[in-house]
């Protein structure tokens, strides 16, 4: 278990196998976001591990990012899923989350978080090279960005 913030920047140092049935998860997924994630080769084991809270008085799981992947993984019929487990001994985050209220709409995912991404794709890609403007590769989805460049460095986008 570690703090909120190393779980979402370091998701991998601090992942676990838990299992599946633990976890609970708001139903606001884009069903078809989800499906593209899921088709071709998706493979649990090397995706990013979602950032769960930890219920204070039972064992039980909210997703707080990665719910595309948690649903993905669930209607796959996987046991167990990696996830950063973030501690909550208050509960406060727990029921807030189990809530949805840290998950985005899809709307606001849509219009807010996907445009951003682009954005900063492009920016990355012009200050990288201001002489060429690059078109921008076709399968290049920001919605479908695994949060790490081209070295595989983790993007500053990841907390959004």
């Amino acid at each position: 278990m570690t703090d909120l913030f190393r779980a979402y920047f370091q998701p991998e140092k601090h992942a676990q196998d838990i299992p599946v049935k633990m976890v609970l998860s708001d139903e606001k997924v884009d069903e078809d976001h989800a499906a593209r994630i899921g088709d071709g080769g998706f493979d649990p084991k090397s995706m990013r591990p979602i950032v769960v809270i930890m219920h204070p008085k039972v064992e039980a799981y909210a997703v707080l990012d990665g719910h595309h992947r948690f649903h993905i993984v669930q209607g796959m019929g996987f046991e167990t899923i990696r996830a950063a487990v973030v501690d909550d001994y208050v509960g406060l985050g727990f029921y807030l989350t189990k809530k949805g209220v840290f998950q985005p709409t899809p709307e606001f995912t849509k219009y807010i978080r996907v445009p951003l991404k682009r954005f900063v794709w492009w920016m990355t890609a012009f200050l990288k090279d201001p002489q060429s403007i690059p078109a921008g590769p076709p399968d290049k989805d920001p919605r479908h960005d695994d949060g790490k460049d081209e070295q595989g460095e983790s993007s500053q986008l990841d907390a959004l």
